[in-house]
């Protein structure tokens, strides 16, 4: 893995993803729907953005630093939303191993 510029729509995903985590942990009282309304995005892309919140340190930092593996992006980032919580399954996965 090379250093580049850091891919502008991984790092904005990440960033959804801690945003989407941290409102559903903060609103435990609100509906899922409300939240995704107020989110102005799908159910389907906000449970799956939000679940990118579990992604190891290391491939987060990774991301931001723009040391990724050269085929991840955004879009296969959150096609992969299921990913299993282990972080070595998750670098295994996402090419990071």
């Amino acid at each position: 893995m090379t250093k580049s510029k850091p891919d502008r729509s991984l790092v904005r995903l990440i960033v959804k993803a801690r945003i989407y985590h941290e409102v559903v942990l903060g609103n435990r009282d609100r509906t899922m729907k409300d939240l995704v309304d107020e989110a102005g995005v799908t159910r389907s892309y906000f449970t799956r953005a939000m679940r990118l919140a579990y992604l190891a340190p290391d491939i987060v930092r990774s991301i931001v630093d723009g040391t990724q593996p050269p085929g991840l992006t955004a879009a296969k980032l959150i096609a992969a939303s299921r990913l299993p919580f282990e972080w070595s399954e998750q670098r295994s996965l996402l090419g990071f191993s």
